[in-house]
């Protein structure tokens, strides 16, 4: 039979899936604001009088519409603030109450679950930095790099002489193009980041204030990481890894990042429960052992070598695959990937053994 541990992990890689859909549910909502500021900067831009747009254009007339615009994008970062952060503080508390349904409801016995409470979910979102900053920073902190790219484009026009029509075209990209080569785009692939890292970050911060909250149900929090190409290697090489509570790394690694985290269930000896007093059929399901799964390493291990290449690069790949290296000696504790000048200095021996000069 599954172990609770195996079932939990389940649990949480169905709920992983529903969280996909989730981000993009807020990522189309927060494009939608995008779309709207995109309508209104073309609108600002065509009410400029054609004739004005040379080298020559006014100083002060060009602060005036570079401040114009900025109002605008500050306006558009005011909207994506009051449509992320509500979102956000009300999934910590439903990822928490999801935590706590799962550990009361698996185990085949009754555990004296903890159920942090609403503020305390919120403020481990809200609080607890990653990657240097806390989530509404990572939110507003979207607005000046939207701001930058839109005043260097209309300052560059003006200064190249460019008509109201090229300013444009720069600003949405063109048809040809599917409207992905205008500096816009880059603003969409940066909020669909914004997004999907802030909701990483903020289910991550629940899990471990829940976690943290039953320490003396749970022995520690492992890493799973997506198993597919489009994986980093960082969280290849900390998939399965099992970190204690309150320490070690935790999702997201990086923009973007998918990985998630799940708890480890303490053995029936751990929670001061004699093997011969637990109820019978359900003695293996509680070993305390780790959810057994296939980790990424083992996983890209099986697959095609033009498959590995593409995942690492081709020597990466074959230092994998015929030198033995494992994934986690590609990057450092920080998660930050080796180069391969580095990596002969540190494994010279998978080099020699892969046969890769």
């Amino acid at each position: 039979m599954a172990s609770v541990n195996d079932t939990i992990q389940d649990e949480y890689l169905v709920r992983a899936i529903e969280l996909e859909r989730y981000k993009r549910g807020v990522s189309m909502r927060v494009l939608k604001l995008l779309a709207d500021l995109e309508e209104r900067l073309v609108a600002r831009m065509q009410s400029l009088d054609p004739t004005s747009v040379q080298p020559r254009y006014k100083s002060a007339r060009l602060t005036r519409l570079l401040a114009e615009v900025a109002d605008l994008i500050d306006d558009y970062g005011k909207a994506v603030e009051a449509e992320v952060m509500p979102d956000m503080t009300r999934l910590a508390r439903d990822e928490g109450d999801f935590g706590v349904r799962l550990l009361t409801e698996v185990p085949p016995v009754a555990l004296d679950v903890i159920a942090p409470a609403g503020r305390i979910l919120e403020a481990a979102a809200t609080t607890r930095p990653f990657q240097g900053r806390i989530l509404r920073e990572w939110v507003t902190d979207h607005t000046p790099a939207v701001r930058a790219r839109t005043r260097a484009l209309i300052r560059q026009g003006v200064a190249e002489g460019q008509t109201i029509a090229q300013m444009i075209q720069g600003l949405r990209g063109t048809a040809k193009a599917g409207y992905r080569d205008g500096i816009m785009e880059v603003s969409r692939r940066g909020a669909e980041a914004l997004v999907r890292t802030a909701v990483n970050h903020t289910v991550t911060a629940a899990r471990d204030a829940l976690y943290e909250a039953n320490s003396d149900l749970i022995s520690g929090v492992k890493w799973v990481a997506t198993l597919d190409g489009r994986t980093s290697d960082v969280c290849a090489s900390r998939d399965g890894r099992v970190f204690p509570l309150g320490s070690g790394p935790r999702p997201p690694a990086h923009p973007n990042c998918r990985s998630t985290t799940v708890p480890v269930l303490k053995s029936w000896a751990q929670l001061g429960i004699p093997l011969g007093e637990a109820p019978e059929g359900t003695r293996a399901s509680m070993d305390g052992q780790v959810a057994g799964r296939v980790t990424y390493g083992g996983w890209l291990r099986a697959k095609p070598a033009a498959f590995q290449e593409e995942v690492l690069g081709v020597t990466k790949a074959k230092l994998f695959r015929d030198g033995g290296l494992e994934l986690d000696k590609f990057v450092d504790f920080r998660g930050r990937s080796y180069t391969l000048d580095e990596l002969r200095k540190r494994a010279p021996a998978a080099f020699a053994k892969a046969g890769v000069d």
